[in-house]
């Protein structure tokens, strides 16, 4: 099974990660503005950066769904 995850499935993403992040953490008010600045300008839908971020986020998920399937043939019957 092969599973990959689109841009704008990743944008949705890291957008939920940045909001917790700045309704959680106890950041500055710059800092604040910083996150959602790198948010707006360089992490749009189809930025490279985001082009990017999605790669690297489907490899791992690749490596981690083949990681598992793995592990699991090794496991012996008896447990």
């Amino acid at each position: 099974m092969k599973i990959e995850l689109t841009s704008e499935e990743c944008w949705v993403m890291m957008s939920e990660v940045a909001r917790r992040v700045l309704e959680e953490a106890d950041l500055s008010t710059d800092d604040r503005a910083a996150i959602r600045r790198w948010r707006s300008e360089e992490m749009r839908p189809n930025s490279d950066d985001m082009v990017r971020l999605t790669e690297k986020m489907n490899v791992d998920l690749a490596k981690t769904h083949e990681n598992k399937s793995r592990s699991r043939l090794r496991k012996p019957d008896w447990k």
